[in-house]
Order: structure tokens, then C-alpha cells, then sequence
């Protein structure tokens, strides 16, 4: 070999090493906004799971997190919060309360996710009722270009009934439902958007024998009481003890994307059936996917490989993969 081939030989050789021994990519800041109900008797877990998530994710760094009404009053789900944060956030992630019902009115929730936009560009995980990300766009709705994605725990398709294999109740959109009109300005707003719908949810029953892994971990001391709970729920009325990961979702699109189906379409506000268990007839406002370019763009998930099971129970134990 001629000493100028030596010479590009070696330099290849540690290009490749360094190559190899790259770091890795920073974690994705991201904001949660949630409305906790991790008791028993709240039968709606998921946003307290979800945030163990992400916190146990190490692709991703919590800028911080927001509390609003929903699955819990807010005062209820702000103390929620924080003990979840307490017991498994780093010790510099903040709390703030937000929206006790749907108003367009600001909050030191919306102001405090306003402050974290103007410091930097966030991820935003809205896995409630959209009102406080909604009053933060309102008052300044030049952040939009801040949010890097807005990940929203909502939508349906035209005609879709709401239910789960069984024969139980229709369930609501929950989360558009308690406030259209945020969930309105969060997906115009010009932001780049998720939806994790029903539908995804609704695809990975959790089996009550696959919760009992982690049971034995710091995550199964908090949230077995109230998991079990929700598992006898769905037992009693859809007859199988198993739960649905609605809001872990949100966070698995950003750290296991290759175990989610998504495309992109269009959703569009229209009248529908008022179809829910609580409803009392009549019509109400859909969320819809359109498959046509007269909406909304936004990305669709709609199918999980089953693999993404393993990897959420995994990642909430806190066992490296």
C-alpha cells in the first residue's frame, strides 16, 4: 500500500471510531399538561403513567408540568402531580397549576408554559382538556413557531362509536369534548400536530397478569391500588380486566416511534351524535378525521405493534432495555 493510501486508510479508520464513539443525541425537551387521577376510584390512570413515561425516558427532558381539570378537579390533580413529580421527576421540575374548567382565560399554568416557550423551543404533550396550551396561543400566539410538535390525546373517525370490545358503555372524547373550542385553537394553530385517538388506545389491552410485573417496582407501589381499581372497572363493564395506555401514546410517538403506524391527514370540527354514556341524545361536536385536504393537517396514529406493551411496562419498571 502507497503512503498516501496508508494515509487515507488511517484517516478512515478514525473517522469510523469517532464516528462510533459519538454522543448521543441531547434529550427532547418537552412539556406535560395533564389532569391526573391516580386514586382509587378515579379510574383514569393513564396521564400519572404517562408522566412516569417521560420521566423515565432518557431520550427526553421535562421542562415542566402543567395541571388541568378533567379526569380530577384541578386542585385534586395538582396534588397529584406533585407527588408523582415528587417521587419520580428530577428534583428541578416545577408544577403549576392551570384551568379549573374551560375558559380562554390565562392561568400560571398558560403563563408558565409561555415562559418555557420563550426560553426555548418545546415538545407539548396536552393530555387533558387543551384549555391551558390554548390560553397560552391565545396570548401569544406567536409561540406556535416555538412548539417543535403538540401531541393532543383526541379524535375520531366519522361515524366511529367509542367503545371497547364487550358489551360496555359508548365512552366520550373525553378530552375535546370538556373544551372544543381549546382543542379548536391548539390544532389551527399552525404548530405541528399529533393525535393519538381513541382508536390507538383502544388496539393494546393491558392484561392485568402483565401489570403484576411491575408491581414489585417504586412504580407499582403508587399506582397498583389505583390501576387495580381501574382494571375491576373494565371488568365490570366490558368483561375483561385489562386497561388501555390512552396518554402513554403521546409519550411513546417520541421515544418508540417505530412501534406506531401514523399518517398524515386532515381533521375538521363537526356536528355529530351526542353517542356517549353521559350524553342525553341530540348532537354534539366531533373531532374528525377527514382523509381530505378541507382540515386541519395533522399526524394520525392509528395501529401499535404489540411490541409497545413490553417496552411501556419496561420503561415504567425502570429496567434498561
Amino acid at each position: 500500500m502507497s503512503a498516501a493510501r496508508a494515509s487515507l486508510a488511517a484517516a478512515a479508520l478514525l473517522a469510523g471510531a469517532c464516528a462510533g464513539s459519538a454522543d448521543p443525541p441531547p434529550p427532547r425537551a418537552v412539556w406535560l399538561d395533564v389532569d391526573p387521577a391516580v386514586m382509587p376510584g378515579g379510574h383514569e390512570p393513564d396521564d400519572g403513567v404517562a408522566m412516569v413515561q417521560a420521566f423515565h425516558s432518557p431520550e427526553l427532558r421535562v421542562a415542566g408540568v402543567s395541571v388541568v381539570f378533567g379526569n380530577a378537579p384541578v386542585d385534586r390533580g395538582y396534588a397529584i402531580a406533585r407527588e408523582i413529580v415528587a417521587r419520580f421527576a428530577p428534583a428541578d421540575v416545577a408544577v403549576h397549576k392551570g384551568s379549573a374548567a374551560a375558559s380562554p382565560d390565562p392561568t400560571l399554568a398558560s403563563r408558565a408554559l409561555i415562559a418555557a416557550l420563550e426560553e426555548e423551543p418545546l415538545t407539548v404533550l396536552a393530555l387533558g382538556p387543551a384549555t391551558n396550551v390554548a390560553a397560552a396561543l391565545r396570548e401569544r400566539p406567536d409561540l406556535a413557531a416555538r412548539i417543535e410538535t403538540v401531541i393532543l390525546v383526541v379524535g375520531r373517525r366519522a361515524g366511529e362509536a367509542l367503545t371497547f370490545p364487550g358489551s360496555g358503555p359508548n365512552l366520550l372524547d373525553f378530552n375535546f369534548e370538556l373544551d372544543p373550542e381549546a382543542a379548536e385553537v391548539v390544532v389551527g394553530s399552525g404548530a405541528p400536530v399529533v393525535l393519538a385517538p381513541f382508536e390507538l388506545a383502544a388496539k393494546l389491552p393491558i392484561d392485568a397478569e402483565e401489570w403484576a410485573s411491575v408491581w414489585s417496582t417504586p412504580f407499582g407501589e403508587f399506582f397498583r391500588r389505583p390501576i387495580e381499581d381501574y382494571l375491576d372497572w373494565f371488568g365490570d363493564n366490558y368483561g375483561r380486566r385489562a386497561t388501555y395506555p390512552f396518554d402513554s401514546f403521546a409519550v411513546s410517538f417520541l421515544v418508540a416511534p417505530e412501534l406506531l403506524h401514523c399518517d398524515r391527514t386532515s381533521v375538521v370540527v363537526r356536528e355529530g351524535p351526542a353517542d356517549g354514556y353521559a350524553d342525553a341524545g341530540g348532537t354534539k361536536p366531533w373531532l374528525v378525521r377527514t382523509d381530505a385536504p378541507e382540515g386541519w393537517p395533522v399526524t394520525w396514529c392509528h395501529t401499535p405493534e404489540p411490541g409497545l406493551k413490553e417496552e411501556l411496562l419496561r420503561r415504567l419498571a425502570g429496567r434498561q432495555p
